[in-house]
């Protein structure tokens, strides 16, 4: 199924690069939700900011496509991409910790009294990993939310297969310790 996958985005890719617009259409339209999904996750659920990373990270892609290298999983690469675009954004806004912080609450705060009204498992797994440091939250929506292997995370994100572990490990340890925490209990 994957190969398929890979063999229909070279195909795409390859009708792009001679000035396909349907293709461009297609391509974006297979990829769009799971890209969106990540932005909205990485941005602490602000749909809006995920929407706008989202057309930049199009826009970025065909902007290279002419360079792009038929190496390696068309997926991977738009990845690399995607959390290159999040880690810049947040880069360039030069967040200090307390800000952050701060959104994290803010988010929490709302998610959790959702959660209580509506007792929803992801409200409550969302307010948490809302709270986790980027690198080990980025492992996570990768892995969790996209069934991304680690060897695959670890290509993406630009570091080594034992550090993605790593990354994934320590997030769910923390994980597993916020939900469990009172505030996050449903009842």
């Amino acid at each position: 199924m994957k190969q398929v996958s890979t063999i229909e985005d070279h195909i795409l890719i390859r009708k792009i690069k001679s000035g396909n617009t349907e293709a461009w259409e297609r391509l974006v339209n297979k990829y769009y939700h799971q890209i969106y999904s990540y932005c909205v996750r990485r941005c602490l659920g602000d749909r809006v900011l995920a929407a706008d990373l989202t057309q930049d990270i199009f826009l970025r892609i065909i902007e290279n496509i002419d360079k792009y290298k038929f190496s390696g999983k068309f997926f991977n690469y738009l990845f690399t991409i995607t959390v290159n675009v999040c880690n810049n954004y947040y880069n360039k806004k030069k967040f200090n910790q307390s800000e952050l912080d701060e959104k994290a609450e803010n988010v929490g705060s709302e998610a959790i009294v959702t959660n209580l009204i509506t007792q929803e498992n992801m409200n409550q797994i969302q307010v948490a990993l809302n709270t986790l440091p980027d690198m080990q939250r980025e492992a996570l929506i990768l892995k969790y939310y996209h069934d991304l292997k680690v060897k695959d995370i670890a290509k993406i994100t630009g570091t080594s297969v034992a550090t993605s572990q790593s990354r994934i490990h320590q997030g769910l340890e923390k994980l597993s310790k916020l939900l469990n925490r009172e505030e996050f209990m449903n009842g």
